[in-house]
């Protein structure tokens, strides 16, 4: 075997056909695991008359139609983009086998929030690709030469969430053969880290050839060279300048597969990477500040991949019990928020992007990565006791990433300059995400951006409500359906919450910051109530089967001015600039000033919402039968 680390030259042979089990070791069959009817979403399926407001499980419907078409078969279902500026619609050659791994991890989310069953044996073929591709070794082989990585080599990055889709494949049809394939793709992990005095890390960007030697990515120069497999010195260093979001997916898999098997040698590896990415040269070196920046989770540079880093960080905290880095995480999350609008769910791509060698109008640029890791974080960092973000949450699916989405074929054929003769390529990706600027984003849909914009959706979606014991918890004023209550909700046009008991005997209810807790009026079944007040929340008692809960407050529009970098000019930042956004609620109607630009996708177009009743219209809801865990 050659090692070649900046070329695509690979001599050597391995084993794809009759992986071996890690448990038993009996050879294991894709067949076992991809049953289309196993898929297929269950739950009920009914029709009703609900506010035509903003419903992420509708949003779903559309991701789940962008995640089975951005792929091209004959690549081994690599995805592929599509950019729609004015005479340039063409949907991209060849493809990226990367985010795979991605369309499906998301899929079975987006299933179980829409019910959707479009392209099911699309669904199928995507994930048979990854397996086909996984060697004996565990480790998961790019089948062709990917414009990042060489054939036949493999990304410890790409095998972490290969097993977290997997991971989420169990969890929604329940078959055990799925824990032969995790624990192959996990011992793989386990033996690709590099272990170094108490830490362990995975070469950056870089793909593993079968004798263990590693090769550079394919991409261009980096600002700040990397040699693998050498033990990266900052966190900026490669070609992404993202050191930690390299390790994030692989040892939160590790972490995920301990809290399944209880395998204490993947927990072992997963602490020795946390180590490494809590190194304070991962971090920003805040002493002239007065305080290590390392301690208090202060991070510069790539908003997604150290947003994702966190992610993995508080699953290795939560699965350790350790308050010490649970608190660092939080401190991330807050350095987040000091970088961005988080009302609007406007973040930067990239924080102090020159001082580290990168074009100065990434801090004007916002990715939809970032902004859907955030919606992720604050999920989890509200289930893990250390604070309430459920307004973050909101306003970020409201707002910047919610507007993101690329739900309006008119606004697509208007980017495009194009009319209805094109609207078959048009809607294949519809549901798109992408990276954009204040009131527009690129006419183009991003592979990497749309997942993770679907799996945004998710948490969020998973948030509005859940079920224990007999109590119904309202955390966001969302639509939603579910097997134990309905969520109608007539925001932003009306002060108003409808919830249709199913199962629960109490509800509790969370009232956002914005509105004043003794200003609600509620009603069951038409009959005024007094809920009781618990903290912000209230507590509605003595429900029964079918009972109907109205919340009804002010509804007020408030105007605020925010300064943010503005669009580029030149290739340069110019100056903050002021935006002015109106609000109803948690919800922009309005903003100024606006994009003057043609051939983009335009944002926050309305108008419609600007009314004071809401309309209403006849849908099909789903309630799925089981509701997948957030990982």
């Amino acid at each position: 075997m050659v090692d070649c680390f900046r070329c695509g030259l690979v001599i050597g042979t391995w084993v794809l056909i009759g992986q071996l089990s890690s448990t038993t070791g009996a050879p294991l069959d894709p067949n076992d695991v991809l049953v289309i009817e196993s898929i297929k979403p269950k739950g009920a399926y009914y029709e009703a008359e609900v506010p035509d407001t903003l419903d992420l499980a509708r949003r779903a419907e559309f991701s789940v139609n962008v995640l089975t078409h951005n792929v091209n078969p004959d690549k081994y279902y690599a995805t592929i983009d599509l950019n729609f500026r004015p005479g340039k619609l063409e949907v991209s050659k060849g493809g990226n086998w990367d985010i795979l791994c991605k369309n499906v991890r998301a899929l079975p989310m987006m299933r179980t929030m829409s019910g959707s069953r479009l392209n099911l044996d699309v669904e199928i073929e995507m994930m048979r690709a990854m397996l086909d591709q996984t060697g004996e070794d565990g480790q998961i082989y790019y089948p062709d030469h990917d414009f990042h990585h060489p054939k036949n080599t493999s990304l410890p990055w790409f095998n972490g969430l290969a097993m977290l889709a997997m991971q989420l494949w169990y969890e929604r049809d329940g078959n055990d053969a799925w824990r032969d394939w995790i624990a192959l793709v996990c011992d793989g992990l386990k033996e690709a880290a590099i272990e170094v005095e108490d830490r362990a890390y995975f070469p950056p960007e870089c793909s593993r050839n079968p004798d263990g030697s590693w090769n550079w990515t394919l991409r261009h120069e980096p600002a700040f060279p990397y040699k693998p497999p050498e033990e990266p010195s900052f966190d900026q260093q490669g070609y992404e300048g993202s050191v930690k979001f390299e390790e994030s997916q692989s040892y939160r898999a590790l972490v995920k597969y301990y809290e399944m098997s209880g395998d204490e040698r993947a927990m072992e590896v997963a602490r020795k990477v946390g180590r490494f990415v809590m190194k304070p040269s991962m971090w920003e070196d805040t002493s002239e500040d007065g305080y290590p920046g390392h301690e208090h989770g202060i991070w510069a540079g790539h908003v997604h991949g150290n947003i994702t880093n966190l992610h993995a960080m508080l699953d290795l905290a939560v699965a350790e019990d350790d308050a010490r880095l649970k608190q660092i995480v939080r401190e991330g999350y807050d350095h987040a928020v000091r970088n961005g609008i988080v009302r609007m769910g406007w973040f930067p791509s990239w924080t102090l992007p020159e001082k580290y060698r990168r074009h100065a109008p990434y801090h004007s640029v916002d990715e939809t990565c970032g902004m859907a890791d955030i919606v992720v974080l604050a999920a989890k960092l509200t289930d893990a006791g250390l604070g309430d973000y459920w307004d973050d949450v909101d306003a970020i699916v409201r707002n910047h990433l919610g507007t993101h989405q690329m739900v309006d074929l008119d606004l697509m054929r208007r980017a495009a300059e194009v009319g209805p003769e094109h609207d078959e390529v048009l809607k294949r990706y519809m549901g798109s995400f992408n990276q954009g600027y204040k009131t527009y984003t690129n006419a183009a849909s991003g592979t990497c951006c749309t997942a993770n914009g679907a799996i945004g959706l998710y948490y969020a979606w998973h948030g509005i409500t859940r079920f224990d014991g007999g109590v119904a918890t309202v955390n966001m004023f969302l639509n939603r359906a579910s097997d134990w209550m309905d969520i109608d909700s007539y925001l932003p046009y009306e002060g108003k919450v409808v919830l249709h008991n199913k199962k629960a005997r109490t509800a509790l209810v969370r009232v956002p910051s914005w509105i004043r807790p003794e200003t609600i009026t509620c009603s069951v079944d038409g009959r005024p109530v007094r809920p009781t007040r618990v903290g912000r929340r209230l507590m509605i008692t003595n429900l029964t089967k079918n009972s109907k809960i109205t919340l009804e407050f002010p509804l007020q529009e408030t105007i605020d001015k925010y300064l943010i970098f503005d669009e580029e000019k030149d290739g340069k930042n110019v100056p903050p600039k002021e935006y002015t956004l109106t609000f109803r609620g948690s919800t922009i109607i309005d903003i100024s000033p606006r994009t003057t630009q043609t051939g983009v996708y335009l944002l926050y177009q309305r108008d419609h919402l600007k009314g004071t009743q809401a309309p209403m219209r006849n849908m099909t809801r789903f309630a799925p039968e089981n509701t997948l865990p957030l990982q």
